[in-house]
């Protein structure tokens, strides 16, 4: 929206990890040079911490895509998993066919993998994100496995990556095996102030600018104050200040803007009207001067005239609004009700059948003990909305060992179960999400905003947030302000013959124009998985 404006490229604070972008700093470098030691020496298990919004995903993808093709890689986003889980997913990953056994099953099955199947040069590595959500039993069984399976430590490599709060876990009595066990640590640090400067300049430079073209320092220094070296808060705080300042067409952010946008951030009511503002610091230019009782009065009448109008563009044509971020409060809501939401956005060019034959099953985990809703009925199909770049990424031929989650990767640079069910969505023929065959064709969907939102019969609009491994995944959006006085509900995915998955849907909206600006406010606080958000359950 706001690149031609400023003459950027391209969107210099997408807060969707792009390598591309990525700015090193010291302890970045460390991190990654320890992960990329710790899989070609085999030092068998490294811990990669850091607080929220530093990096750390972003990095996860730029291991990836360092590593050689004698390294197979297992990206684990779901770690709210069981150990059992966990074996499976390996093996799935690595191509394997699965029946289901016992555990010890599953050790013996990847342990003869990596002795009789792995070729000597190769190795497996695992990588789970956010660890500090591990089970204890997990990190307890991981550490166990070099006595279970002595020959499995060799060739198969365990990446940590997640909070602070790993470590702490670490050293709660019956885990200090593991704690003992890992090779290599290495914490991302959060920016300093000469850092914080630099990763902005940094980005700006990328998309053909520099800060000093786009923003005062004084700006800089309140967004660098306000993030405190949290490079997705700067992210934040810089992409809604070029949506202000395009706005309002201020070529160069300064303070004022900042302020404002970190008051819509916090709820607060704006301290200064930025209109006001800029006839205020305009005064010298009139043609004649003015006595103290003359200005005063004039700056009375102008802000009277503004204050009408800012109540004319309120509630006369509730639809404008002179800023991006303005306040959630102002959009209409609706009371809360549980009724059924609609939760599919296959378009039509791309059906191979009808979705009425592929209905949304209850969870063989006994969802109606979790109080999760039970569908009656087929859940209703409605076209998605037009993307005028096309709806399809690219068509592809399934090749050897490919999955949905590699192809994840390559295609999205990130994978998760948000992504894997609208791929799912799209191939509506795959009835298992861990096994695809080789040769198939499998269509692979643009990412856009316009996904999320599904149109129903009664012409209001409903959000696909997210879909979850868990049905606790539910909770920070029933906490989030954005959200109040929305239906909030979850719907249970048969995404295999083993697994349910839990879509969350969010709604009603009375028009497109409201969803979307719900959408960017979920962006923006990391709750969407579709652009790279992790949602916290705790």
């Amino acid at each position: 929206m706001y690149n031609t404006f400023y003459g950027f490229s391209g969107k210099p604070f997408e807060i969707t990890p792009d390598p591309t972008f990525f700015y090193f700093t010291p302890s970045h470098q460390e991190a990654l040079d320890a992960m990329i030691d710790g899989i070609k020496n085999r030092w068998g298990f490294v811990s990669i911490t850091g607080e929220v919004g530093t990096g750390k995903t972003t990095l996860v993808h730029l291991l990836l895509s360092r590593l050689g093709e004698n390294v197979k890689t297992i990206f684990i986003f779901h770690p709210t998993i069981t150990f059992k889980e966990l074996l499976r997913t390996v093996l799935l990953e690595l191509g394997l066919n699965v029946v289901e056994k016992s555990e010890e099953s599953l050790l013996d099955q990847l342990s003869d993998y990596l002795l009789h199947h792995l070729d000597r040069d190769e190795t497996v590595a695992v990588i789970i994100d956010e660890a500090q959500n591990l089970s204890e039993e997990v990190i307890r069984e991981l550490g166990k496995l070099s006595e279970l399976k002595p020959q499995i430590s060799v060739r198969f490599q365990v990446i940590f990556v997640g909070q602070p709060e790993f470590n702490e876990k670490l050293n709660l009595q019956g885990l200090r095996q593991l704690h003992r066990r890992i090779g290599v640590r290495r914490q991302i640090k959060t920016l300093n102030e000469k850092e914080s400067k630099e990763y902005i300049e940094h980005r700006l430079k990328i998309v053909g600018c520099s800060s000093f073209e786009v923003i005062t320092p004084k700006a800089i220094s309140m967004i660098i104050r306000h993030a405190r070296g949290i490079p997705r808060i700067i992210n934040i705080l810089c992409d809604n200040a070029f949506l202000n300042g395009f706005s309002l067409s201020v070529r160069r952010v300064d303070v004022d803007i900042i302020r404002e946008v970190i008051s819509d951030m916090e709820g607060q009511p704006t301290q200064k009207l930025p209109i006001i503002v800029e006839a205020v610091k305009h005064f010298h230019l009139l043609p004649f001067r003015l006595n103290c009782f003359q200005g005063k009065f004039l700056l009375a009448l102008l802000s009277a005239f503004v204050l009408a109008g800012l109540i004319l563009l309120t509630y006369g044509s509730p639809k404008r609004t002179p800023t991006i971020t303005r306040s959630i409060e102002s959009i209409k809501r609706s009371p809360i009700d549980t009724g059924r939401l609609s939760s599919n956005t296959l378009p039509p060019q791309v059906m191979t059948k009808e979705i009425s034959k592929v209905p949304y099953p209850p969870s063989e985990r006994d969802s109606e003990s979790q109080g999760l809703p039970q569908p009656s009925a087929p859940l209703s199909v409605s076209p998605p909305l037009k993307d005028e770049k096309g709806v399809l990424e690219a068509v592809i031929t399934v090749e050897k060992r490919q999955t949905i989650s590699s192809l994840s990767m390559k295609y999205y640079r990130m994978t998760n179960s948000t992504l894997i069910d609208l791929i799912l969505d799209f191939n509506p023929e795959i009835n298992n999400a861990h096994l695809i065959q080789v040769n198939q064709k499998l269509r692979i969907p643009k990412i856009t905003k316009e996904w999320l939102i599904n149109q129903v019969s009664d012409r209001t609009y409903r959000l696909h947030v997210g879909t979850f491994w868990a049905p606790d995944f539910v909770k920070p959006y029933r906490d989030e302000s954005a959200l109040k006085g929305k239906r909030i509900e979850i719907i249970p995915r048969k995404v295999s013959p083993k697994d349910t998955w839990y879509r969350v849907m969010v709604g009603p909206f009375d028009d497109k124009d409201e969803a979307l600006k719900v959408i960017d406010l979920l962006k923006e606080k990391g709750l969407l998985p579709l652009f790279g958000g992790v949602p916290k359950t705790d």
